[in-house]
């Protein structure tokens, strides 16, 4: 189970807090999101801007570290996390080593600097990584080819190309694309299967569950949990 941004419907995604209570509900990698401040330093946020999740304003390429770290980044969720704070990714991956892996997606940064921090760590084999940004993408499969890449089906179209133009090692699928042509295809190319579902209706968890697959990728891990026939 990959809990994407954390167990972000319980606390403020992309927060220790958020890492914690999936961890809590059995999720063997927390998915986030990385992006780098002004003065280079690698931040755990989604947006470009920090208005959303934060009390701050403006784009984090614009703020400096010490600006980031400063914010509040739970407020907005609930008061009761007005102390978590926007993570560094050197702190958090820190604090996933040894009880969750890490699931990387690259928002905008230097992935040298991101492989250079997971090697340093001893979590290559605790992490893959993905990109909506094909530059993210091939500087990070040049930076660190040794690293898990996966693809999303929507991109690659076919399972054969996600392993031999992409070179991913995974591909992720929607639920109406886990379908059982699409996911045998996956396997006859050497693919580890993840579905992406970030809604939490009970009968597409049970359907998702029925299917050959290795991970899910989700929001809800409280209620797949209960639901799940297989162990991801």
């Amino acid at each position: 189970m990959v809990c994407h941004r954390g167990a972000c419907h319980l606390a403020p995604e992309n927060t220790f807090a958020s890492a914690e209570a999936a961890i809590a509900h059995g999720a063997a990698y927390i998915e986030l999101d990385v992006r780098e401040t002004a003065d280079g330093e690698l931040f755990v946020l989604h947006d470009r801007t920090v208005d959303r999740t934060t009390n701050g304003s403006g784009a984090i390429d614009m703020l400096t570290s010490e600006e980031v770290a400063s914010l509040d980044a739970g407020s907005w969720f609930n008061p009761k996390f007005s102390d978590e704070k926007v993570p560094r990714l050197a702190d958090y991956l820190s604090n996933l080593k040894g009880r969750a892996g890490a699931y990387i997606e690259l928002k905008w940064c230097d992935p040298q600097k991101v492989a250079s921090l997971v090697k340093d760590l001893g979590m290559v084999d605790d992490v893959f990584y993905f990109s909506f940004r094909p530059e993210m993408r091939a500087a990070m499969c040049d930076a660190a080819p040794e690293f898990r890449q996966m693809i999303t089906l929507s991109i690659a179209r076919l399972p054969s190309v996600a392993k031999s133009v992409f070179r991913a090692t995974m591909v992720e699928l929607e639920v109406e694309e886990l379908q059982p042509a699409v996911l045998a295809a996956c396997r006859k190319a050497d693919l580890e299967v993840m579905a992406y579902y970030d809604g939490n209706d009970e009968a597409t968890f049970a359907e998702i569950s029925g299917c050959d697959i290795d991970y899910i990728n989700l929001d809800y891990p409280d209620i797949f949990k209960d639901i799940a026939k297989n162990n991801f």
